[in-house]
């Protein structure tokens, strides 16, 4: 896999922005935390996450952290470094390390009145965890934009991405998916933001098998909430249910513990 890490490591170098100084401290813009929907918000923060996903094949539960840090006041790194717990109904279970994620995005355009945010980044993994287990072992890139508009108590954030798939040991075409999501929050309380959440998800090429639903797009509702229990912390939690026969899943629950720092 050195060649593919590096391959990796290339592409995330490509869309990186060169610091040429340091830049002047600008005002910060913040938006509510969705659940599925990228932020295009730069942070400084320590999050951990947990995904529990209920298939006809089994269980899958993801327990993992990830540290957000600014290089530049509209260029950010984050790392995620996930557990995963598997229960499929075919096999035993299985407990391991996850694939390493990785993303870079940077701020394109920003506005205070409205309050109106752009980024543009690159997500990747690295195949950290075992495919053999059914923990990981995924190599892929996935470039993708993300905005943010607030008006009043209400927020819209919407995202698009296109992943790769850079595994070359597939049988047929590598995967490719188109996914795009909007997200809309209302400030019902300086303390609690309801949310909810339309994702789409498409398969643009998939590897040999009978499952591969090409063209197929799956749509998933993901109602939530954000609750801020303490100062510079903000617990999200939300359920993410499928609206169309073509799903990866048939219900998901999906949370995260946000600590600012």
């Amino acid at each position: 896999m050195p060649s593919l890490t590096a391959l990796l490591a290339a592409l995330m170098v490509a869309v990186t922005p060169v610091a040429a100084g340091a830049a002047d401290e600008e005002p910060t813009i913040e938006f509510f935390y969705p659940l599925v929907t990228r932020r295009p918000v730069v942070e400084r923060e320590l999050e951990f996450r947990f995904n529990h996903e209920k298939g006809r094949e089994g269980r899958v539960s993801e327990l993992s952290a990830a540290v957000e840090f600014p290089i530049l006041p509209r260029w950010q790194v984050e790392i995620e470094v996930p557990a995963i717990f598997s229960d499929p109904k075919a096999s035993p279970g299985q407990i391991g390390v996850g694939d390493l994620e990785i993303e870079t995005k940077y701020q394109v355009f920003r506005s205070l009145q409205p309050r109106v945010l752009v980024a543009v980044g690159l997500a990747g993994k690295l195949p950290t965890g075992s495919e053999s287990r059914g923990l990981g072992g995924e190599a892929a890139v996935a470039p993708f934009v993300a905005a943010g508009f607030g008006a009043g108590p209400i927020e819209v954030l919407s995202t698009i991405e296109y992943e790769w798939n850079l595994n070359a040991h597939l049988p047929g075409e590598r995967p490719e998916t188109l996914t795009t999501g909007v997200a809309v929050g209302w400030l019902l309380h300086r303390k609690v933001i309801p949310l909810l959440e339309l994702t789409s998800v498409t398969p643009i090429r998939r590897e040999d098998g009978p499952d591969a639903p090409v063209g197929r797009t799956q749509l998933y509702l993901t109602p939530g909430i954000n609750v801020k229990p303490f100062p510079g912390t903000t617990l999200r939690l939300g359920v993410q249910l499928p609206i169309t026969p073509a799903r990866q899943f048939d219900y998901a629950i999906r949370a995260g513990l946000v600590w600012e720092f």
